[in-house]
């Protein structure tokens, strides 16, 4: 049986569940933002959720008529960052309705990419998920998984104009002219940042090595000095090193996006570009040279992080959802922050795509007035200003003046401020296509995974497996553009209108957040 969105795309249900029970790696679709190792616990109907603040949110008043008998309503995502918050959302609207019980699991993607699949075949899926990782939004759409949202949340109108132009997007968020979801926080976070250990640096004759370590030459020196005392210099996991290796070429001026290589300016992706190749060999003369961990190819980044607090290691190149994580199980144990070294030690610009952390609703909820209430309280500025003093300033919001109002002493985190500071000189809001152009959403449902991607490329490059770096990354430029092109066809025949032009925009200034007002002086 097939199953038909207004689009034309057409996918077997029996084949998208097939496929999503055997599949065991995640592919690189949607816009799933994973924020470290996932460890949360869910809640039990009607228990405080561990780790949440029952006491912290008071849940308000909210048009709606809700279930007048039992209940429970159910939420899974990934956990991480975010958990807190949505266990005390949940355990606050418990408390103001005693009779509707909720139940957070936040127990990491793996749990996802198991327990919604087996929801929907079942019928019993939460009432609100993350999407799998191998699940790009179009498919739970077009198979009938999720629902719209806009007709669900008090006011929606208001609730929406919170947030700017750029966060709920067609073919991101929006679908056939609705809303299905909305992205929780802000992606303004620097993925890779330069975190030491200070007393491992210390013993290598570095007292304060975020303004010592500020070019690749002054690193690779730090770290053989590192290394000299008995200590691994850089720790790093394999399944991260596209990351390092991108991130590094963002400090050489590359001006391609670090989550999938494209350059706005210009539209193409750009894996040749010489910023990015003088990256890979900062990273391969490290490994050269033994100042990378012992084993990193196999080792999760997760793990990196774990190791990290041990004193093993002077330093790792890892984000901002480290800082909860070692403040839970390494409360002593200190260190610093600083950006990346680039060549030259200058400052450096990240472009990012605003929004992360979004939320699907189930089609056939039996709890639409809760999904809604809920959803209302977590996207008001109260709500966004809880998220983020409850993540300790971990998670910002898109909403600016919740920032503000969380920012009191003793609040937030003194690190998760340093982070949210070093992101904000940096990072500036780069175009979507999607903006520009909303039937490139229809590309988007075309367009193909490519494979070996960085990831692999690089672990094959590492390990010998792989040689001829400037081959690979220019053979793996020219699948994404191929891949490309044929999704652009594909759509074409089905009534799109987009074209490669829509990803090329002249007038984008990586100094600056790319705003509707550049939208409108495009020609």
């Amino acid at each position: 049986m097939r199953s038909q969105q207004g689009n034309g795309a057409q996918v077997s249900r029996r084949g998208v569940l097939g496929l999503i029970g055997a599949a065991g790696a995640a592919l690189a679709t949607g816009c799933q933002l994973d924020t470290g190792s996932g460890s949360g616990t869910g809640s039990g109907a009607g228990k405080a959720a561990k780790g949440s603040d029952p006491k912290a949110i008071k849940f308000p008043d909210l048009q709606g008529k809700l279930p007048s008998g039992d209940a429970t309503f159910r939420w899974v995502d990934s956990g991480d960052l975010k958990s807190v918050w949505e266990r005390s959302v949940l355990d606050a609207f418990t408390a103001k309705h005693t009779n509707i019980k909720t139940q957070y699991d936040g127990n990491g993607w793996d749990n996802v990419n198991q327990v919604v699949p087996l929801g929907i075949r079942n019928k019993s899926a939460p009432d609100v998920f993350a999407l799998p990782q191998d699940v790009p939004p179009q498919v739970a759409i077009t198979e009938g998984w999720v629902r719209p949202i806009d007709d669900l949340i008090p006011d929606f109108d208001t609730w929406r104009s919170r947030f700017g132009h750029d966060v709920l997007v067609p073919g991101v968020s929006i679908f056939n002219d609705r809303v299905y979801s909305w992205p929780i926080s802000s992606n303004r976070r620097l993925e890779r940042m330069s975190i030491f250990d200070t007393e491992v640096m210390k013993a290598a004759g570095y007292d304060d090595p975020g303004t010592q370590i500020t070019t690749w030459d002054e690193l690779t020196t730090a770290l053989t000095k590192v290394r000299k005392t008995g200590k691994a210099g850089l720790m790093a996991g394999g399944d991260g090193l596209g990351g390092i290796v991108s991130y590094l070429a963002v400090t050489a001026g590359w001006h391609g996006l670090p989550a999938n290589g494209m350059d706005m300016r210009t539209g193409q992706y750009a894996y040749t570009a010489d910023e990015f190749m003088a990256a890979y060999e900062l990273f391969d003369k490290l490994v050269t040279d033994k100042l990378v961990v012992s084993g990193f190819v196999t080792l999760l980044e997760k793990d990196a992080r774990a190791q990290m607090t041990a004193g093993k290691s002077g330093m790792i190149f890892n984000g901002p959802w480290d800082i909860p994580a070692w403040k839970k199980t390494a409360p002593n144990w200190k260190y610093d922050i600083a950006s990346l070294p680039s060549p030259k030690g200058k400052p450096f610009l990240v472009p990012f795509l605003e929004g992360s952390n979004s939320s699907w609703v189930y089609a056939h909820t039996k709890l639409p007035t809760v999904v809604g209430q809920i959803l209302s309280y977590m996207g008001s500025p109260e709500g966004q200003k809880m998220m983020v003093i409850l993540s300790g300033g971990n998670l910002q919001s898109l909403q600016p003046e919740a920032n503000k109002a969380a920012d009191q002493a003793g609040l937030l985190d003194p690190n998760a401020k340093a982070a949210v500071s070093l992101a904000n000189r940096s990072m500036h809001v780069a175009p979507r296509p999607e903006l520009r152009n909303a039937d490139v959403a229809k590309v988007n449902i075309a367009l193909k995974v490519v494979t070996p991607n960085l990831k692999d490329i690089m672990q094959g490059l590492v390990t010998g497996q792989l040689s001829n770096p400037a081959k690979q990354f220019a053979a793996l430029q020219s699948r994404l553009d191929a891949a490309l092109d044929t999704a652009i066809a594909a759509a074409k025949k089905k009534g799109s209108t987009a074209t490669r032009d829509d990803y090329a925009f002249s007038n984008w200034d990586p100094a600056k957040d790319y705003t509707s007002d550049d939208y409108k002086a495009l020609k």
